[in-house]
């Protein structure tokens, strides 16, 4: 007997040393906790992005869930007290909350997601433990811009009228530049095209739809939105008309068969890269910009309206970018 009970120990030792290196790595994890935006972890937003983003990148990833703006500094503050490796916040939402949770937490790393940390008097700040991720978002609207005059210039489907919309939300750095890359690259394939230009405070997606209506009836055959949540009205505007829509930031494809292509920013190739360089110890506070160069911009697949000689047109302008042949500008010009 008691030489079975030796065996019997034995292999249980021998099966707890297997084990052992299977856990190792778990533990060695970057981990990171993301506090969401008021958009929670619904699907088709830069939360899932950054989430996806982070675990492409090998990371342990916790997450804390805002449902409201006032959620935020406490949702940070959940993050900060776990000690992760690296906090993540998502939009310029959470710029303020962010700024105050650095301040508080002064060792602990932080990144926010396309803004930079605002102070209470509304000024941007640079801070020594957050990293800005931010885009060149010109550059994908150039892109889907230039798809867009050409769509015009060569007469596709139902761009007939060398007209196109553009509605955005209020002036800023998150939404100018977007709006100025747009207007060039569709002047750079159809100088001669007509922009007609709307901006909003607006969230309400009714309200959005009937600036829609209105820059449609007076001949707009493509609309590109920089609107945040009422997208959805103002694509809507363009599918009950029969006419083409682009969107921003996310591929817009699911909201309606009339999106025919969006402007990328990718946010889960950039938050990846950002807990490799952490890894590598590389991480740096202050404002990090993400390009083309990087492959952190670009457009999606447009749908099967768009002849592939355009969509070839715009893979070449996209080479020329990244090649520093052609440089987006991020200022409207004037009288648009």
């Amino acid at each position: 007997m008691e030489g079975w009970w030796a065996l019997l120990l034995l292999m249980a030792g021998l099966m707890a040393a297997c084990g052992e290196p299977g856990a190792a790595p778990d533990s060695a994890k970057t981990h990171v906790c993301i506090a969401t935006n008021a958009d929670g972890l619904a699907s088709h937003t830069f939360n899932q992005l950054a989430i996806t983003g982070a675990r492409g990148a090998g990371a342990q990833v916790q997450i804390v869930a805002s449902h409201a703006t006032s959620d935020y500094l406490s949702s940070l503050q959940r993050c900060a007290t776990a000690h992760p490796d690296l906090v993540i916040a998502i939009s310029p939402d959470m710029a303020t909350a962010v700024w105050r949770a650095a301040q508080l937490h002064q060792t602990q790393r932080f990144a926010l997601v396309d803004a930079t940390p605002i102070d209470d008097n509304g000024q941007p700040v640079d801070l020594g433990n957050v990293a800005d991720l931010l885009f060149k978002q010109q550059e994908p609207a150039y892109l889907v811009g230039a798809l867009a005059g050409l769509m015009e210039k060569e007469k596709v489907g139902n761009a007939s009228h060398n007209v196109l919309g553009i509605l955005g939300a209020n002036h800023g750095p998150a939404v100018d530049p977007y709006i100025a890359g747009f207007i060039a690259g569709a002047r750079s394939t159809d100088p001669g095209v007509i922009v007609k230009l709307t901006y909003s405070d607006s969230q309400d997606p009714a309200f959005c739809k009937q600036l829609g209506i209105t820059q449609i009836s007076g001949g707009a055959d493509i609309v590109f939105e920089v609107t945040g949540r009422c997208a959805s009205g103002y694509i809507d505007a363009a599918y009950d008309a029969s006419v083409y829509a682009i969107g921003s930031n996310n591929d817009e494809a699911f909201v309606s068969p009339a999106v025919i292509t969006s402007a990328l920013k990718r946010v889960d190739h950039v938050v990846g890269l950002t807990v490799q360089r952490l890894e590598a110890g590389q991480f740096r506070g202050g404002q990090q910009i993400f390009s083309v160069q990087e492959d952190a911009t670009g457009f999606t697949m447009p749908s099967s309206i768009v002849p592939q000689d355009v969509i070839n047109q715009v893979l070449d302008i996209r080479v020329k970018i990244r090649n520093g042949v052609i440089v987006p500008p991020d200022t409207i010009p004037p009288g648009v």
